[in-house]
C-alpha cells in the first residue's frame, strides 16, 4: 500500500483532495448538518480518511479510516490545505493549527506515536479490494456515520461545532478488534486514550451552555 512512503511526504493527491473541501461555500468551510457545524479540522480529518479508505481499496469509509485520518493530520503542513486567496486563509489556518494541536497533546498526553500506530493500524486492518473511479466520492459505511452522530452528540455539550477530537472520542468508543489489538502491541493503554480525549471534550464546553438531554444520554 506504499504506507511508508505517504508517511514520509505529503502526497499530491492528497493536498489536492484536501483543497478541494475548503472550496464549498466560498472557502468558508462551513457544513451545516441541522443544527450541528462541522469545523474546518473536522472536515480536513474527514478528507484525509477517504483518502486513506481510497488507497486501502476499500468501497467506504469506515471508523479505523476516520482515525487513521486523526492521526494522520497531526503530520500534515497544513498550509498546504488553504488556497493563499482564501479570503478567510487566516481565520481557516488558526483554527486547524489550534485543533491538530489539541490532538497532539491528547496523543502525547497517552503515550501514543501517531505516526507509528497507523502504519502498524493500516497492516492489521482487513484488506479489502475494490476497482473504484478515482472521481467518485467515497461515501462512509453505517458504522462510520455512528460516530458522526456520536461525535455531534458530544458536541451538544457545548456549542455545538463538531471537532476532530469529538470524532476522537466517538471512534474509541466503537468497537474495532484491529484498533484495540494494536494499541495493545505499542503498549498504548487504550482507557488512558479513552480519558484523555474525554478530557479535552469536556476542556471544550467551559462557559457553555448546559447540555441537552439527549446528549446527556448519549454521554452516559
Amino acid at each position: 500500500m506504499g504506507a511508508d512512503i505517504r508517511d514520509t511526504r505529503q502526497s499530491p493527491e492528497l493536498c489536492r483532495l484536501g483543497r478541494r473541501a475548503f472550496q464549498h461555500r466560498g472557502h468558508r468551510l462551513c457544513v451545516q448538518t441541522i443544527e450541528m457545524k462541522h469545523s474546518p479540522s473536522l472536515i480536513l480529518v474527514w478528507r484525509v480518511a477517504e483518502f486513506e479508505a481510497r488507497h486501502a481499496k476499500a468501497s467506504t469509509i469506515e471508523p479505523n479510516h476516520l482515525l487513521l485520518g486523526l492521526c494522520k493530520v497531526v503530520d500534515l503542513d497544513l498550509p498546504e490545505f488553504v488556497t493563499k486567496d482564501a479570503p478567510d486563509r487566516d481565520e481557516v489556518l488558526e483554527e486547524l493549527l489550534r485543533e491538530v494541536r489539541r490532538l497532539r497533546t491528547v496523543f502525547r498526553a497517552a503515550g501514543l506515536d501517531a505516526k507509528t500506530f497507523r502504519r502498524k493500524l493500516r497492516r492489521a486492518s482487513p484488506e479489502r479490494r475494490f476497482a473504484l473511479d478515482d472521481s467518485e466520492r467515497l461515501r462512509r459505511s453505517s458504522a462510520a456515520k455512528q460516530v458522526f452522530a456520536d461525535a455531534e452528540h458530544f458536541a451538544q455539550l457545548g456549542s455545538s461545532v463538531v471537532y476532530p477530537v469529538h470524532l476522537l472520542y466517538a471512534t474509541l468508543l466503537a468497537d474495532d478488534e484491529h484498533r484495540d489489538a494494536t494499541l495493545a502491541e505499542l503498549n498504548v493503554e487504550k482507557k488512558r486514550l479513552l480519558t484523555v480525549s474525554k478530557r479535552e471534550v469536556l476542556g471544550r464546553q467551559i462557559g457553555s451552555a448546559s447540555p441537552s438531554a439527549k446528549a446527556r444520554t448519549r454521554w452516559n
